[in-house]
């Protein structure tokens, strides 16, 4: 639509505080730990927020009169520690690219694992290679790295997400080797952060794990509602746009105030260039997505064990559920036996199709909730 206003309702990425709901008491709490170096782990559900929060404290830490300087870097898409020590070294090298000799003397502590320097094609970003042959490569490279940042006096703060990725890698003693090198550099403090509970709350709270204590554990929640809708109101504004209560209401609850779902919703809500959204613009809109995403979701459904698919689907009719082993919800879905549910639920939570969120299981995915629900509710 000509001369339509930039849709303000960020899906993906972090553009500003303008586009970025409260997290005020969170931010200061990271901003406190950071200053009084001490190590924070965040946890939350995936698209909650999380990355933009720490976008968003990056970027006030820039504005501040002895700026940090910040690597940040996604565990996620590694699959060993080795991949795991290119992609730090190279979130380095771009923190300091402009400065004068920065390349050569990162080279030069890696040396001994043959870096070979190259430059994406597509953003112009520069990338290691490295070549290593044992963990003790790893340990000892990234030994020199902090030491190296330690000798130059820079204030470094390292943010690594997707941190449980680690617990993924071949090398069994990855944990034993990043703590043993974290611990030697208490100048120097990290923010872990990731989506998987299950795997992450090990880490840092059982005795026998070597980050045992090491860092301070904080959980992301859902935004609050009244700040959210006050929030959600003022960018439709921005745009001249007048969302209603009720389709308002409609969102929050469709959504389950899931911060990347609610976000979604509004950005093709604003997307329609219509002035005054009402409930039944919503339900579309609603009816676009799961519409639209089907392809995905059938896929789901075809990868997944008939007994595991007949259990999520359950779950979503249902809206959640606490008790999945009761007669009452077996007999209602047509399930198997307990044992076999208990077999499903460890199942269907070690791949994140389910969640246990305040001691009720949903399915993981909002929308592909609401897909199961739309097409299998009726056949009760």
């Amino acid at each position: 639509m000509k001369n339509q206003p930039t849709n303000p309702f960020v899906t993906g990425g972090y553009l500003g505080p303008a586009y970025f709901c409260n997290r005020k008491n969170e931010a200061s709490h990271l901003l406190q730990a950071i200053s009084s170096k001490r190590n924070v782990t965040l946890i939350s559900l995936r698209r909650m927020g999380k990355t933009g929060l720490l976008k968003h404290v990056e970027q006030l830490l820039e504005q501040e009169k002895n700026p940090l300087s910040v690597v940040y870097v996604d565990l996620l898409p590694t699959m060993n520690g080795s991949e795991m020590l290119t992609v730090l070294s190279s979130a380095l090298i771009r923190l300091k690219k402009n400065e004068k000799n920065f390349f050569e003397k990162i080279l030069a502590v890696l040396s001994n694992l043959r870096p070979k320097l190259s430059f994406d094609s597509l953003t112009g970003q520069p990338s290691l290679q490295l070549t290593l042959e044992s963990s003790n490569d790893i340990q000892n490279s990234f030994d020199h790295l902090l030491g190296f940042i330690s000798e130059i006096k820079k204030s470094i703060l390292f943010i690594i997400d997707e941190f449980q990725q680690i617990g993924n890698y071949p090398e069994k003693n990855i944990e034993q080797l990043l703590r043993t090198v974290i611990q030697s550099h208490p100048n120097i403090p990290f923010i872990f952060s990731g989506s998987s509970k299950h795997m992450l709350e090990p880490m840092f709270t059982a005795a026998n794990r070597p980050f045992y204590q090491s860092s301070e554990l904080m959980y992301l929640n859902k935004i609050d509602e009244h700040e959210y809708r006050s929030f959600i109101i003022e960018l439709f504004q921005s745009g001249n746009r007048i969302i209603k209560e009720d389709a308002l209401s409609e969102i929050i609850k469709w959504t389950r105030l899931h911060t990347f779902y609610v976000q979604y919703v509004c950005n093709l809500l604003f997307e329609t260039g219509q002035q005054k959204i009402n409930k039944d613009m919503t339900k579309r809109v609603f009816y676009q997505i799961l519409t639209s995403s089907e392809p995905l979701f059938i896929n789901y459904r075809n990868l997944l064990p008939p007994h595991q698919f007949r259990l999520l689907q359950a779950i979503a009719i249902e809206g959640g559920v606490s008790q999945p082993n009761s007669a009452k919800f077996i007999k209602t879905h047509n399930l198997t036996t307990a044992s076999s549910i208990t077999t499903s639920l460890k199942a269907l939570a070690e791949k994140e199709m389910i969640v246990n969120e305040n001691g009720q299981w949903l399915v993981y995915d909002v929308f592909f909730s609401r897909w199961l629900e739309y097409h299998y509710g009726s056949m009760l």
